[in-house]
């Protein structure tokens, strides 16, 4: 069955702010943090990691409940609501931080904040995989929960220069912490409005396989051969970008001369590219498959982000365009790998008459927030390690530069080609989903 736009744009809505958790929090916080906030630099890595490794056992615990919860409203609805009231605590704990804060402070807002939102993402997720058993149907849901993705990125980004224009007029004090209280209040006003569009306009389907499961499920899954690849693909797809946006405001102001604004504006090239790469890629997965599709995504953007370590110094235009081509085929790996997950989660349904669908879906979820803690955690501990001065406008030694140039250029081009590898021979096509999906409504 096809999904009207209604519907689907309703499922698309939370996106808007739960993805200001995912790479915005991963190349803002972090430099506001050791910077304007004064955290140590590699205090600052660790914590920005510790707290997403200590997550992981929470996202198996919220995807074992989720595929055993059967409420009035829904599997998927009361975890959507609940984790998005403990994120919106968060939020407020994180994006409003006061200077000076203890190390112990900071964790305690962000191990709130990422509580509340690996529930809502692994059961928004999960839901993406129920609304449909259609190979291209499910690309296509994903598809519009990637686009909300870049329309919340973008409407984000955009709010640290919108609120550097309007200070002036208003009386606002101007400043780094400006434009990310600005993002603080945007989430906070976006995220309840989005979890009840999603909760009232969008129909859940009972699975008529669903199963409740046992801890035991946990390790059996990993032990899948299907399971453990795509976890791969996806990790490694997730490290690319995680190493680059991690850095990214540090290289271009500290290699290429940048501003720390301009290089904030420069994202806006990156993640608008993302509208133009979502249904280009969904084409091409369409005319091909999804895993061929990103498997050339993937590929292609190690190229282009190889490119952007021989940029002109200062050169505004010829740097917007790179980041524009490299943006394009950065938007593919996410929504793909998680319509490829749906048809792993109904083949492994049919092999064993379990649906697991909310345990894989937390899986993934953990393994994304690795692709993104993984980054800052390493980068930042050998910046710090280099001599590399975080500070706004301090001058670095050469070795330091050249130790961010190469952190910003080897790791993400290396983990881009390790996924690309990983996608080739991928064994779920159109015909046998079909054959899958045909097997599970007899």
């Amino acid at each position: 069955m096809k999904l009207n736009r209604r519907t689907l744009a309703a499922f698309a809505a939370p996106c808007l702010p739960l993805t200001g958790v995912g790479l915005p929090l991963v190349v803002y916080l972090p430099p506001y943090y050791a910077s304007t906030l004064g955290l140590d630099l590699a205090m600052t890595g660790i914590l920005f990691s510790l707290v997403r490794w200590l997550d992981l056992p929470l996202d198996l615990w919220f995807g074992h409940r989720i595929d055993k919860t059967d409420t009035r409203i829904g599997r998927f609805k009361p975890w959507m609501l609940g984790g998005g009231l403990v994120m919106l605590l968060g939020l407020f704990l994180v994006f409003f931080a006061p200077p000076g804060l203890s190390p112990f402070r900071a964790f305690i807002g962000l191990f709130i904040m990422y509580a509340g939102y690996s529930a809502a993402q692994v059961a928004h997720t999960s839901w993406g995989q129920a609304l449909s058993s259609d190979y291209h149907e499910r690309s296509r849901i994903f598809g519009w929960w990637q686009a909300g993705n870049m329309i919340g990125l973008l409407g984000l980004l955009a709010v640290p220069p919108l609120a550097g224009v309007l200070a002036p007029r208003f009386g606002w004090t101007s400043g780094p912490a400006l434009g990310i209280h600005g993002m603080g209040w945007v989430l906070v006003a976006l995220l309840p409005v989005a979890l009840l569009l999603a909760t009232t306009m969008v129909p859940e389907r009972r699975s008529v396989h669903g199963t409740p499961h046992g801890w035991a499920d946990v390790w059996s899954a990993l032990k899948q051969p299907l399971l453990r690849r795509l976890l791969l693909i996806d990790l490694f797809a997730s490290l690319a970008p995680g190493f680059g946006g991690a850095l990214l405001i540090f290289f271009f102001e500290s290699v290429r001369g940048f501003s720390v604004e301009t290089a904030r504006f420069l994202l806006l090239f990156y993640f608008g590219a993302g509208l133009i790469g979502a249904p280009l890629w969904g084409w091409f997965a369409r005319r091909t498959s999804k895993h061929q599709a990103v498997m050339w995504s993937i590929g292609s953007y190690a190229v282009l982000h190889a490119s952007l370590v021989l940029l002109p110094n200062n050169n505004l235009w010829v740097a917007a365009a790179a980041m524009l081509f490299a943006g394009i085929p950065a938007v593919a790996p996410p929504f793909l790998v998680r319509a490829m997950l749906a048809d792993v989660a109904d083949a492994e349904t049919l092999a064993n008459g379990k649906n697991n669908a909310g345990l894989y879906y937390a899986v993934l979820v953990g393994v994304q927030k690795l692709g993104y803690a993984i980054p800052i955690g390493v980068s930042y501990a050998i910046l710090a390690m280099v001599g590399f001065n975080a500070k706004i406008g301090t001058a670095n030694t050469e070795t330091a530069i050249a130790g961010l140039t190469a952190l910003f250029l080897i790791p993400p081009v290396l983990s881009a080609i390790i996924a690309a590898w990983l996608a080739k021979g991928w064994t779920i096509t159109e015909d046998v989903q079909a054959r899958t999906a045909e097997a599970l409504a007899n």
